[in-house]
């Protein structure tokens, strides 16, 4: 029998008078003080447990990463025919079915806990946190990102880029995003809910992250395509990945269930282009790494 490379850990940690849950997915043995953190926002109906299996989280911890996955806290389902799950409270934004936006859980400050007791509990290095977020978790993660920018190493929205007012001093921004994304449009338009196209707000990022207005865009491959902001130095601070042939699902998740609930994952691997985007950070900022 084959000895397991990674492991998958169950935590609960108090936020106020709430007891909140994690998961930590990371390689047996592993050292969280020497080793990228991905703090990963499943997406609205989802769980960790969930999420880790579209997004091949044990993958990642086999290459050196370690991935914490808080779970939302309100029970959530998308579809009445699909099982339940769990959504975020995203500020000012209304669950999907309900007019008006909810005043608990406080999301935010559980996340920016959540960062606090990993680095304190566990080990890991402050300055190697990168938060992720999937769809509804990306929104939240854009607030987060507007609060807390600063102490991030990187932010990476999948299915779910958003930009909010406020952003202070922000880390490099990855965005991922299917064209064909039915429920969160790549051009917008979708009413107050996704009224901003997916390069408008990657743009306003790049405005915020201090990049230059004007991007390059490169052909990966027929069907999927870079756009870099630079700053000062050169570095592609700021990056959409534009899957031409993905839907709503995970870019290439192999997960079927989840396939047939979002659409065609298309070409990319969501996972591994975002691995890559945490080397080129952390390589690009060698010193606050050693």
């Amino acid at each position: 029998m084959r000895t397991p490379l990674t492991t998958a850990q169950s935590f609960e940690m108090r936020v106020g008078d709430d007891v909140r849950r994690y998961t930590m997915v990371s390689a047996v043995g592993g050292d969280l003080a020497t080793s990228p953190v991905i703090v990963d926002l499943h997406g609205s109906g989802s769980s960790p447990e969930e999420h880790i299996a579209v997004t091949a989280a044990h993958s990642l911890a086999e290459r050196g990463a370690v991935v914490v996955l808080p779970r939302a806290d309100i029970p959530f389902r998308l579809l009445p025919e699909w099982p339940t799950g769990w959504a975020w409270n995203v500020p000012g934004s209304p669950l999907p079915g309900e007019s008006e936006p909810r005043q608990e859980p406080d999301d935010v400050m559980f996340i920016g806990e959540l960062i606090v007791e990993v680095v304190q509990r566990h080990g890991a290095d402050p300055s190697r946190i990168h938060l992720r977020g999937y769809s509804g978790g990306a929104r939240l993660s854009a607030h987060l990102a507007a609060r807390s920018g600063s102490s991030l190493a990187s932010v990476c929205f999948v299915s779910g880029v958003r930009f909010v007012d406020g952003v202070g001093e922000c880390a490099p921004v990855l965005a991922i995003h299917g064209r064909r994304d039915h429920l969160n449009p790549y051009d917008g338009g979708a009413g107050s809910r996704w009224s901003e196209s997916v390069e408008s707000a990657v743009q306003r990022w790049a405005g915020a992250v201090g990049c230059e207005p004007v991007p390059t865009v490169r052909a990966i491959t027929d069907t999927i395509h870079a756009v870099d902001y630079r700053d000062s130095t050169g570095f592609a601070a700021v990056r959409l990945i534009r899957v031409d042939d993905a839907e709503h699902a995970w870019p290439g998740t192999r997960d079927r269930d989840h396939i047939s609930q979002f659409g065609c994952s298309g070409d990319l691997d969501a996972s591994q282009a975002h691995l890559d985007f945490i080397n080129d950070v952390e390589n690009q900022y060698t010193d606050s790494f050693r």
